[in-house]
């Protein structure tokens, strides 16, 4: 082949080449950026190495990671910390004992008479079926509670008479809701003597004067309150208007 043919081949393929690039030199651009690319990105990422060896993170070391809470993760990645189970919660320790039921029995404080004795004699002739308690409460079966009880309560049968327990003048005379009947009895030094539960209609009325075991009525049903004990006189004392347990004033009889 002379000089002539060959020169005409090369001419060929360098217009074959042109009209190539014309059709497809977008093509053939984006081919080699995207090859450019993707040789940037395997050498950032270490060139395709394989994980770590034993040689590169050792076995003292892999344990050191995960004492301290650690997870081996491929290079280049950041250690994600595991995270540790919670302890387990003792349960609390059982209490020494059982909570008690407070003890509600009556402890009545006493009040001196007015003369340093108790010489007054009881209103009826009775026992104390409920004592007075102001400090402490007291089961009542009627109402069906636990309350404070401001006086005594002595037994005795309906028509039972009640007497003063001093000499005095009759204050009030009223129905009470709750204790029924009831005469209020005015006393030297501020002290006012209460009767409840007695009949309707007694036989004394306000501003009478009554000597010391005077008639001022006779025992009934009338308390409301204490409708379900055993038939009984309601009896208070009151010092300038609070009530005193009486037990200080007058000896009772007790079963």
């Amino acid at each position: 082949m002379n000089k002539t043919d060959l020169h005409r081949k090369k001419l060929k393929r360098r217009l074959r080449l042109s009209v190539f690039l014309r059709k497809n030199g977008l093509y053939v651009m984006i081919a080699v950026c995207l090859l450019a690319i993707g040789g940037a990105v395997l050498l950032m990422s270490g060139g395709g190495r394989t994980p770590s060896s034993p040689a590169e993170h050792s076995h003292d070391e892999t344990l050191k990671d995960a004492e301290n809470g650690f997870t081996q993760a491929p290079d280049n990645a950041l250690l994600i910390p595991t995270p540790k189970p919670a302890k387990p919660t003792a349960a609390p320790a059982p209490t020494s004992a059982p909570t008690l039921i407070p003890d509600m029995t009556p402890a009545p404080t006493t009040s001196p008479a007015p003369d340093g004795n108790r010489t007054w004699v009881s209103p009826v002739d009775g026992r104390v079926i409920r004592g007075y308690a102001m400090d402490c409460l007291i089961y009542s079966k009627t109402l069906g509670q636990w309350m404070t009880h401001p006086g005594v309560d002595v037994s005795a049968p309906k028509g039972a008479e009640v007497r003063s327990v001093a000499e005095g003048t009759v204050a009030r005379v009223y129905d009470d809701d709750m204790l029924g009947t009831t005469v209020i009895v005015r006393h030297e030094n501020g002290i006012e003597t209460v009767y409840s539960g007695l009949q309707k209609d007694p036989p004394v009325r306000e501003g009478d004067s009554v000597p010391a075991r005077g008639l001022l009525g006779y025992v009934g049903n009338t308390a409301i309150s204490e409708c379900l004990e055993e038939s009984h006189l309601h009896f208070e004392i009151r010092k300038d208007g609070r009530p005193v347990d009486p037990a200080g004033y007058i000896v009772f009889k007790h079963d």
